[in-house]
C-alpha cells in the first residue's frame, strides 16, 4: 500500500489528508499483526484438513433434502414422517447431531460406507456384552459436547465445568475397565479404533477434576474452588492476607474484654455485619466514647472500635479483591483446560459414532432390513422388494407396505418413464429409490430384500409445484428453473428425479420441453433417471433408446360396473401400487376428485365432458394417421 497511489492528493483537503495517513499507518499495524501473530500460529493446530477437489461426500441440494423428507415432513415441518425421524434412536444429543450430519452428508468412498456398515454388522450379530455395557453409559451422558463448547469460549458456569468434565472422567474410567474385552470381542475397526482411542484422549480430564474442592464446584464458589494453592500463587497470598487481618481482628477481642471487664465477651454478627460487640444498654457507660454505634434495640447496643472499622474496611476490600483473582485465576484455569480440548472433542466425536452405529443397527434390527452391497466404479441402483423407509414404519403392521423392484444400470436401463393414476404411488415409488440410496451410502442397512449400490455422488430432484413470490417467479418458471439447474450440476454419476415435467404450461408445451428434457438427459448426461409423467408422448423415447429407457406403470384396476346405462360417471380405481412395465394410458384424474368427495353433479359433467374431448382427440389422431399413410403413398408413387 502505497501513499502514491493516491491521485492528486496535494488537492485533498487536509483533514482527508490526515485520516487517509491514519488509515494507511493502521493498515501497515494490522499486516505486521497477522504476519508475527496469526500466521506464525495459524498452523501449530493439528486439526487442520488438507484441502482437496475431491468431493467428500454426496451433492444433496436444499431442494432435493425438502423434496424426499429427509430433515423433515412437507406437512407440518416437524421431524416425524422424515428420513431423519426413522434413522434416530441415538441416546446423546450430541449422536443425533453426528446422526443428522450423517444423513444430509451421505458418502462417496466405498471403503468408509463398508467400514461403518462392518460396524452396523456387528452391532446387530454380536452376542457380545461390551456393546450392552457402552450403551448403558451413552444413556446416562449430558450434552457434553455443547458443555465443551461453552468451555472453550469460556461462558460455562463452575457447575457446568464440574458435570461436563467429572462425566467425562467417569466416562475414561469405565472405557479403561473395558479395554480388554474391546480388543478381543470387538471386531470392526471403526468401532474398535473408537473405543480404543477414547481413554488415552480423556485422561488429561482427571487432572483438572483432582484440582477441584467438589462442595464448591457445584456450589459455584470460586473462593473455595482449588484445593491446592500452590499452583495458584495468587490467590493464596490473597488469602494469606485476609487470615492475617482476621487475626489481628480476633488478637483485638482480648483488648475489648479487658475495657468491658468481660472475659467470656465475643463478637457477633447481626444483619451481615461482622464483629459486633454487643453491650446491654444499662451497661453503656462503660463503652469508650470513640466507639462507633451500629445497631441497637430496646435492651442492647452494638459497636465497632475504630480499629476494627479500619481492619473491618480493610478486610472487606481483601475478600473483594479475592473474588476478582479467583475470577482471573478461574480464567487462567479454563485457558489451561482449553490446550486439551480438540482431543478432548475428538473423543466426543467417537462417543458420537459409536452413538450412530447403535442408532443404525438398532432401525436395521426392527424393520428386518438387509446390508446394501456397495460398488465403486459402476454407476446401479438394483433393489429387489424395496420399501419406502418412512411409509414402511408409519403403516406399521396392520397395512404392510407393498414392496417393490427397481434395476437401473449404465450398461443397461438407466432410465424409468413412470405413469398411471394419481394417487397410484409413483411419487412414493421414486423417493423411495432415492431414500435407499441415500441410506446406503449413509452406511446403513435398507428396507429391501436385496440392495446393490454403485456409488452416486449426487441426487437431484423436481417435485411439486410451488412459484417463489420473493423472486417474482410463477409456478412454472419455479419448474423451470430448477430443471435447468440440474441439467447443469447432474452427471452420469447423478441419479435424477423429474416428477410431472411441463405440467405448468400448456399440454403442447409441456409435452414438448417434458420430451426434450428426458432425451436430453438420456443421449447426452447418461444419469440414472426416474420420470413420472402423465404425458402419454413422451413414452414413445422407448422406442429410440430401446436399451436404455423402460416405460412403467403403476398397477391399478378399473371397477365399470357401478355405472348405470346411458350415463357417464368416473370409473372407480383400485390402485395396487406394484411398479408394471408398459404404459397407463390414463390418469383417471377424476376418481381422485371421487375420493375428494367432489359434488356428483360435478363429477358426472365433468365425466361427459372427458368423454367429449377423448373422442375429439382420438378423430384427430386417426385423421393424422390416414393423412400420413396418404402421404406416404403418394411419395412412393
Amino acid at each position: 500500500i502505497s501513499l502514491n497511489s493516491i491521485p492528486h492528493r496535494s488537492k485533498l483537503p487536509n483533514i482527508s489528508l490526515f485520516f487517509l495517513l491514519l488509515l494507511h499507518q493502521f493498515v501497515i499495524a494490522a499486516y505486521n499483526y497477522l504476519v508475527s501473530s496469526l500466521w506464525n500460529n495459524a498452523f501449530t493446530f493439528s486439526n487442520f484438513k488438507k484441502l482437496s477437489s475431491e468431493a467428500e461426500y454426496m451433492i444433496l441440494n436444499g431442494s432435493t433434502v425438502n423434496n424426499l423428507e429427509i430433515l423433515q415432513n412437507q406437512t407440518d415441518k416437524k421431524k416425524k414422517g422424515s428420513l431423519f425421524w426413522v434413522l434416530d434412536h441415538t441416546k446423546t444429543s450430541f449422536g443425533q447431531r453426528r446422526l443428522k450430519k450423517w444423513v444430509t452428508q451421505p458418502l462417496l468412498k466405498s471403503s468408509e460406507i463398508n467400514s461403518r456398515l462392518d460396524a452396523v454388522s456387528e452391532v446387530l450379530l454380536s452376542e457380545s456384552s461390551v456393546f450392552g455395557q457402552i450403551k448403558h453409559l451413552l444413556c446416562k451422558m449430558p450434552d457434553v459436547e455443547r458443555g465443551l463448547c461453552s468451555i472453550y469460549h469460556k461462558k460455562c458456569s463452575i457447575q457446568e465445568f464440574y458435570l461436563v468434565v467429572s462425566t467425562l472422567s467417569q466416562l475414561e474410567t469405565a472405557i479403561t475397565a473395558l479395554v480388554p474385552a474391546i480388543r478381543t470381542q470387538v471386531q470392526a475397526p471403526l468401532l474398535q479404533k473408537s473405543l480404543l482411542e477414547i481413554p488415552e484422549l480423556l485422561c488429561s480430564t482427571k487432572k483438572y477434576i483432582r484440582m477441584l474442592n467438589e462442595a464448591a464446584a457445584k456450589s459455584g464458589d470460586k473462593t473455595q474452588l482449588f484445593k491446592d494453592l500452590e499452583e495458584f500463587p495468587l490467590i493464596r497470598k490473597r488469602k494469606d492476607e485476609i487470615q492475617e487481618v482476621h487475626s489481628q481482628i480476633q488478637l483485638h477481642l482480648q483488648d475489648i474484654r479487658r475495657i468491658l471487664n468481660c472475659p467470656s465477651k465475643d463478637y457477633v454478627t447481626v444483619s451481615g455485619q461482622a464483629f459486633q460487640i454487643e453491650v446491654k444498654n444499662s451497661l453503656l457507660s462503660s463503652v469508650p466514647y470513640d466507639w462507633i454505634k451500629v445497631s441497637s434495640t430496646k435492651a442492647v447496643s452494638r459497636f465497632h472500635t475504630p480499629f476494627i472499622v479500619e481492619n473491618y474496611r480493610h478486610l472487606n476490600q481483601l475478600r473483594e479483591q479475592l473474588v476478582l483473582d479467583c475470577s482471573a485465576e478461574w480464567l487462567r484455569f479454563l485457558d489451561d483446560f482449553n490446550d486439551h480440548y480438540y482431543t478432548i472433542s475428538k473423543a466426543v466425536g467417537h462417543l458420537a459414532t459409536v452413538d450412530c452405529i447403535f442408532s443404525l443397527a438398532e432401525v436395521a434390527k426392527q424393520g428386518d432390513y438387509c446390508r446394501p452391497v456397495i460398488k465403486d466404479g459402476r454407476s446401479e441402483i438394483m433393489i429387489k422388494n424395496g420399501k419406502h423407509p418412512v411409509i414402511d414404519v408409519l403403516l406399521g403392521e396392520q397395512e404392510q407396505y407393498v414392496p417393490n423392484d427397481t434395476h437401473l444400470s449404465e450398461d443397461g436401463q438407466r432410465v424409468m418413464i413412470i405413469t398411471g393414476p394419481n394417487m397410484g404411488g409413483k411419487s412414493s415409488y421414486i423417493k423411495q429409490v432415492a431414500l435407499i440410496t441415500v441410506m446406503a451410502q449413509i452406511g446403513s442397512y435398507v428396507p429391501a430384500e436385496e440392495a446393490r449400490i454403485g456409488i452416486v455422488i449426487g441426487i437431484f430432484t423436481r417435485m411439486g409445484a410451488t412459484d417463489n413470490i420473493f423472486k417474482g417467479q410463477s409456478t412454472f418458471m419455479e419448474e423451470l428453473t430448477e430443471t435447468a439447474d440440474i441439467i447443469t450440476k447432474a452427471t452420469s454419476n447423478s441419479l435424477v428425479i423429474l416428477d410431472e415435467l411441463g405440467r405448468g404450461t400448456s399440454t403442447h408445451d409441456g409435452i414438448a420441453i417434458a420430451y426434450a428434457t428426458l432425451e436430453y438427459f438420456i443421449r447426452d448426461v447418461g444419469s440414472l433417471t426416474l420420470f413420472v409423467t402423465h404425458y402419454p408422448p413422451v413414452c414413445e423415447l422407448e422406442r429410440a433408446y430401446l436399451r436404455q429407457v423402460g416405460n412403467y406403470h403403476m398397477a391399478f384396476l378399473v371397477n365399470e360396473d357401478d355405472r348405470s346405462e346411458g350415463e357417464e360417471n368416473p370409473e372407480f380405481v383400485t390402485f395396487l401400487y406394484q411398479i408394471t412395465r408398459e404404459v397407463a394410458t390414463k390418469s383417471y384424474g377424476l376418481n381422485v376428485a371421487k375420493l375428494a368427495d367432489v359434488p356428483d353433479e360435478i363429477l358426472k359433467k365433468a365425466a361427459r365432458k372427458s368423454k367429449e374431448l377423448e373422442r375429439l382427440e382420438n378423430m384427430k389422431s386417426f385423421t393424422l394417421n390416414i393423412t400420413f399413410i396418404f402421404w406416404i403413398e403418394d411419395s412412393e408413387m
